[in-house]
């Protein structure tokens, strides 16, 4: 099984985003950021992060990676707590609230063993996070616990869809192999030799820990360690790296972001 320490030495190395952007200053690196997750990542699911309505509450990002996440609530009034398994990742954070003039606690710390007490925070949020920790399922129960009671769980994971169908994802590869498609840090159309390679890749060809499952199972994870589950959405579909889709109409892109969406967005609250 995959260590905690070779995830934690993977991320230091290659924060989000480090294979697309390269080495460039902090405030360079937020505008960066900022742009593909508000016209990319993020640009069909907006209303669901709930910005305008997190003013006065306490908040939890787990795993806040470069900090997009901790500083826009920041900057929508929530008093944000972040955590993030690399000192990295809290150095990038802390420039960009430098950047915009807002402030968060920042704190190392491992998904799967939060060094907070039980129902803390009114707020728990993770992007794309914990499908990355070897013991998701501890980390799952982790967000629960230091949600209060009735507080809310934003939480997106890696999900399993129609591309990845054992008789789809061979055509799959192909298109991509065809149209150049690369995916930064591998080149996945001829490095992945399987579904599950492909995903562990999505972030890196040496990315250790990388797991999606269908809607459904992660749903039943989630019901398992007591969250209510409220609402469950598709988004991102990554057009920015596909080259014939640069400049797809909107509907198109929303569209495939609907139907084709490699992230699965859940809304919980802790029961």
């Amino acid at each position: 099984m995959t260590s905690i320490n070779q995830v934690r030495e993977y991320w230091q190395q290659y924060p989000l985003l480090a294979h697309e952007v390269g080495v460039v200053n902090s405030l360079e690196r937020w505008r960066l950021l900022d742009y593909v997750k508000r016209t990319d990542v993020e640009a069909f699911a907006m209303p669901y992060w709930g910005f305008d309505k997190a003013r006065g509450k306490s908040l939890l990002d787990i795993g806040c990676g470069p900090g997009w996440l901790t500083v826009t609530y920041a900057k929508h009034g929530a008093v944000v707590t972040a955590v993030d398994l690399t000192e990295n990742a809290l150095q990038l954070t802390s420039a960009a609230l430098v950047s915009n003039g807002v402030s968060a606690e920042l704190q190392t710390a491992n998904a799967e063993q939060l060094p907070f007490p039980d129902e803390k925070f009114d707020i728990v949020v993770s992007s794309g996070v914990l499908h990355h920790t070897p013991n998701f399922l501890q980390a799952i129960s982790e967000a629960h616990r230091v949600t209060r009671s009735g507080g809310t769980g934003l939480i997106t994971l890696y999900r399993l869809g129609i591309l990845h169908h054992r008789l789809v994802f061979p055509f799959v590869r192909a298109v991509m192999r065809l149209t150049k498609t690369r995916h930064p840090g591998a080149d996945l159309a001829t490095t992945a030799v399987s579904v599950e390679d492909f995903v562990r890749q999505y972030d890196g060809a040496n990315n250790p820990v990388g797991v999606a499952k269908h809607d459904h199972e992660w749903r039943q994870h989630l019901i398992d360690v007591g969250w209510n589950v409220v609402s469950t959405e598709r988004h991102y579909f990554p057009t920015r790296m596909v080259s014939f889709l640069s400049y797809a109409p909107t509907w198109l892109r929303r569209f495939l972001d609907r139907w084709l969406g490699m992230m699965v967005y859940f809304t919980l609250v802790r029961r």
